[in-house]
């Protein structure tokens, strides 16, 4: 008779699973809560125990760790002798193993400070089995999700077996779903063990969607899951594209910048890169102040708020064309309002998840290998900055220093802006030269109609020559920021002196490649 061993922790659809093959002529064999969920189904089950002959034992550890277990799933039925000695040791074969595992990354979601709770969720048996069955491929077949089982049952029922292609393509799913496991256990060890960068650096994520394309239409492409969930909800519009998650990525960093701030914010993004950031008492003001800084970039752009959207933010937001909308929420009008764009993302963002982001590693590929860092978002200690001139900044200018470099911070590199203590006026973006980038600021506040004059400037980089802050006294800029460390120092901070520019040095540099 045919054998299928059955040892899951999530049971969706196992009772409906467990009579489609019984009435295939399969005998069911299963251990511990599997086999009592079944037999309180009035489902037939052998339970592992009476073929080991051997207890389960150490309060479940050790139930399936057997040879008659894993000797009925790992014989290779084409060699003889694997047949021979089965039967010499009273070992029947299985052809069927269905196993999800100790749900690990639901026990540490939901109880993080309970070590011995979380060790106990780490399956071994259960990677075992699947591990075993995926091997022995050629003539088993591994289930480890719950969703297959209707299209496994029908191929079951129109040909009797499963094709040697399924029996691959499941194997592939439970090597992916071990390894993506053991990924988990890994990070969770790196944590308690404060091994930030580890000797073997292991990524996994569950994909959540198939993506039209990439970057380029030529480029195929999807979005997977990482440790954590994602922060975001999207309620309406167009499937997100792999440059729309990018985008959003950008946006959810300029909020996590930002976040010390109890006035709204409002940030305009096109490209990953800001082209307006503000702040005010309503969303409105704050729209207003981050479409002043350039009002040709936002079309088609990104518009990320920390506050709920109220109508008069939907109808100031609507004036332009914009892809995408990300909020906390929406009120029941302002949603109405909004989705009259029928192909506009709007996207809700879990404010509380965003503390995550600190935490993530960036990923890129590098030739044939990774490059891995910590993401720059640890909030800057403003108890290393250094005001380094004569004259000292007041708080309106010490706010506006700090808008500034949380600003810059957001920027790809090489990055300059020029800020108020609550709005962007200039914005110097990615250039190969930070001269390049102060005159694209410079430009693009006076093509915009926005003076300089008693503003800051913040740059990502330091200032290696006097000549920038001779310029900067010619804008009539107040104010610097700037990480400090060039062997020009000293002559940068005379510049300043002379033309009473007060200058910090926050010792921190924020590059973005």
């Amino acid at each position: 008779m045919k054998k299928a061993l059955l040892s899951v922790s999530d049971k969706t659809n196992l009772q409906e699973l467990a009579k489609k093959l019984v009435s295939l002529g399969y005998d069911i064999v299963s251990s511990g809560g599997t086999a009592k969920f079944l037999e309180d189904n009035d489902i037939e089950v052998t339970r592992v125990s009476e073929i080991t002959d051997f207890p389960e034992i150490m309060n479940g550890r050790v139930k399936t760790l057997h040879p008659k277990i894993h000797g009925g799933i790992l014989a290779d039925r084409d060699i003889e002798e694997h047949l021979e000695q089965a039967k010499k040791l009273d070992i029947d074969m299985f052809d069927f193993v269905v196993v999800n595992l100790y749900p690990f990354a639901e026990t540490l979601k939901n109880n993080r400070e309970n070590h011995a709770l979380i060790i106990e969720n780490i399956d071994i048996g259960g990677p075992t089995l699947v591990r075993s069955a995926a091997k022995n491929y050629k003539h088993v077949g591994i289930i480890v999700d719950p969703a297959d089982y209707d299209y496994i049952v029908a191929e079951l029922e129109e040909n009797k077996e499963l094709s040697f292609k399924t029996r691959t393509e499941l194997a592939l799913k439970a090597f992916e779903h071990t390894a993506a496991y053991d990924s988990l256990i890994s990070s969770y060890f790196q944590n308690i063990t404060g091994v930030n960068l580890p000797e073997t650096y292991l990524a996994a994520g569950n994909k959540l969607n198939d993506l039209r394309y990439g970057e380029n239409p030529h480029q195929s492409a999807a979005i997977y899951n990482g440790n954590e969930d994602m922060p975001i909800t999207q309620h309406h519009g167009k499937q997100l594209s792999y440059n729309n998650y990018l985008d959003i990525d950008s946006a959810l960093r300029v909020l996590y910048k930002m976040k010390d701030y109890d006035k709204t914010v409002v940030a305009i993004l096109k490209h990953l890169n800001p082209c307006g950031i503000g702040l005010g008492d309503t969303i409105t003001e704050a729209y207003d102040k981050a479409f002043a800084t350039d009002t040709l970039s936002p079309f088609g752009g990104i518009v990320v708020t920390n506050k709920t959207v109220d109508l008069e933010a939907a109808e100031k937001i609507n004036s332009v064309f914009t892809e995408i909308i990300i909020a906390p929420d929406y009120t029941e009008d302002a949603m109405k309002k909004l989705k009259r764009k029928k192909n506009r993302r709007l996207i809700t963002v879990d404010m509380e998840k965003l503390s995550i982001m600190e935490k993530q590693k960036k990923i890129i590929t590098c030739m044939n290998g990774y490059l891995v860092q910590d993401a720059d978002l640890t909030p800057d200690n403003e108890e290393n900055w250094q005001v380094v001139t004569e004259i000292k900044p007041d708080k309106e200018y010490m706010d506006a220093l700090r808008f500034g470099w949380k600003t810059v911070s957001t920027l790809k590199s090489n990055a300059v802006c020029f800020t108020t203590h609550d709005r962007t006026i200039g914005l110097g973006i990615g250039q190969t030269s930070r001269i390049d980038s102060t005159e694209i600021a410079v430009s693009k506040a006076g093509k915009f109609g926005l003076k300089l004059e008693g503003s800051i400037c913040a740059s990502d980089g330091f200032f290696p020559f006097r000549d920038s802050a001779d310029k900067m006294a010619e804008l009539g800029i107040k104010g610097i920021i700037q990480p400090g460390g060039s062997n020009g120092d000293e002559e940068v901070i005379k510049a300043c002196n002379e033309h009473g520019i007060f200058m910090i040095f926050t010792g921190t540099r924020h590059f973005r490649h």
